[in-house]
């Protein structure tokens, strides 16, 4: 065992604060065991008591520890001793042993209403927040001004997602000398929850204020913002939390969400690739990422960071269908049915899918596959006009000219005022010899997109020279 000389006048009222901070940094060498100070005496026992408290104000913590096992083995019925071991644990993210700790010191002070209130801590990091609430209670009810129990019973309700009680006992604190500035911090998250967002920004500019190099509070600030639509302000939000961390992959990741809403989408490549540099397996990330470069025209690019995303989560049928999206864009028409069957198999109730296989299966000549595919979207998304559209364009390719002149007319009920659907029905009812029904048809075509009379006239001249279709086409 270690043995150490304990002197006693080496923390004497008489030293300066100079002379105190030189006799602790001694005092840490020698337990931190540098041979230069073998003939150090060590201070009394309330030197480590002072240690401890300077690492946890540090955070610390692994110093703070070893200094704990010291002075417990000095002072192993120190109920203080006990109590800052459990503090320091809870910050090592040790709570389960923190409460052991907190047993030890209970048996030594039952009454102490910091062990209880710390106690709480310890079990609200564990997620057992109700726990920690009746511990926080019984604080309360001994002293019922402990500002301490009652700030952090509200960060426990706050974690338990009860922001309107937590939120009212912040706003009961905020005028705390103690507590006040980080009461401010702790409504501006409680206000956004509520969908409170001018309250929660006045909070977080109340909390800047008083402490503006906070880049968690300029990030929250800005996650606000971005909620409200005021993307541009948001990124200058992000931008004052990386000048003062950089190193910060949500204030990057944010920051390129806020770009890309504003259709900045090179910009928000940029920011998506710097989260990526720090969180290298953030799917969320590559998949935006994918979706920028997507809208880019860099399918390419796309690919790769959809390829990434279901790397880190093959299940997500989203990449699929992403990823298949650029490959039916680079007209790798095999390998985008692939991927939109890979995302069918995990989501089969999505028209979009069904919508863009469709598609791949027509560039493909698989009309009657393309067909079912098309029936199956419609299904789904009855109202989609645009399905509906190419539902009937290649029915009435294969020649299925009754079918498409329906799927024409739901399109025209769904919008009435696009015109290549009027167009559709004007070519079907051709098709079908249904003259007269086709003129009034390309009337209301050409009525909506003047541009339809010479589409028609080309595609089919002979009947564009009859007489009825001439004056259709003449009147415009």
């Amino acid at each position: 065992m270690d043995t150490y000389n304990f002197g006693d006048d080496d923390l004497s009222e008489g030293l300066s604060p100079d002379e105190r901070d030189d006799a602790l940094r001694r005092f840490r060498r020698q337990l931190n065991g540098d041979p230069g100070d073998d003939n150090t005496s060590i201070p009394n026992v309330e030197v480590l008591e002072e240690l401890v408290e300077q690492c946890i104000e540090e955070e610390s913590f692994a110093e703070a520890l070893r200094l704990c096992e010291h002075w417990l083995r000095f002072a192993p019925y120190s109920h203080a001793a006990w109590l800052r071991k459990g503090i320091v644990l809870t910050g090592l993210g040790r709570p389960d042993e923190a409460l052991a700790c907190y047993d030890q010191a209970d048996m030594l002070n039952p009454s102490d209403t910091d062990t209880m209130v710390n106690r709480g801590i310890a079990l609200d990091a564990l997620g057992l927040g109700d726990r920690a609430l009746d511990w926080y209670r019984r604080v309360l009810e001994r002293e019922p001004e402990n500002e301490e129990a009652r700030f952090n019973m509200g960060v426990a309700l706050e974690r338990m997602e009860r922001y309107e009680e937590a939120s009212a006992i912040f706003e009961g604190l905020s005028a705390s000398e103690q507590f006040g500035k980080e009461c401010l911090y702790e409504l501006g998250y409680c206000y956004d929850f509520l969908d409170r967002l001018e309250d929660s920004l006045r909070a977080y500019e109340r909390y800047l204020d008083e402490d503006p190099y906070n880049f968690n509070a300029w990030y929250n600030r800005g996650i606000v913002l971005g909620r409200k639509g005021h993307f541009q302000k948001a990124i200058d939000s992000y931008d004052m939390a990386l000048a003062i961390h950089e190193e910060f992959p949500a204030a990057w990741y944010n920051r390129g969400n806020s770009l890309a809403n504003l259709a900045r989408l090179p910009e928000a490549v940029q920011c998506y690739r710097e989260t990526l540099k720090y969180e290298p397996h953030d799917a969320a990330a590559w998949f935006n990422l994918g979706n920028a470069c997507e809208e880019l025209g860099d399918f390419n690019g796309a690919i790769e960071a959809f390829s990434r995303v279901l790397s880190i989560q093959p299940r997500n049928f989203e990449a699929y269908f992403g990823r298949g999206s650029c490959y039916d864009a680079l007209e790798r028409f095999d390998e985008a049915i692939a991927d939109y069957d890979a995302a069918i198999a995990l989501n089969s109730h999505d028209g979009d899918l069904w919508f863009a296989r469709a598609d791949a299966l027509y560039n493909l000549g698989r009309i009657e596959d393309s067909l079912l595919c098309y029936q199956r979207a419609v299904e789904i998304n009855p109202n989609d006009v645009e399905c509906w559209y190419e539902y009937a364009e290649t029915l009435y390719d294969d020649g299925r000219f009754d079918e498409s002149l329906l799927a024409f007319e739901t399109a025209i009920g769904l919008e009435p005022e696009w015109s290549e659907s009027h167009y559709g029905r004007a070519k079907s009812l051709l098709a079908m010899k249904r003259l007269s029904e086709m003129t009034f048809a390309l009337k209301d075509a050409i009525r909506l997109d003047p541009r339809m009379r010479e589409e028609f006239a080309v595609e089919f001249p002979e009947v564009a020279a009859l007489q009825e279709v001439r004056q259709v086409l003449l009147e415009g």
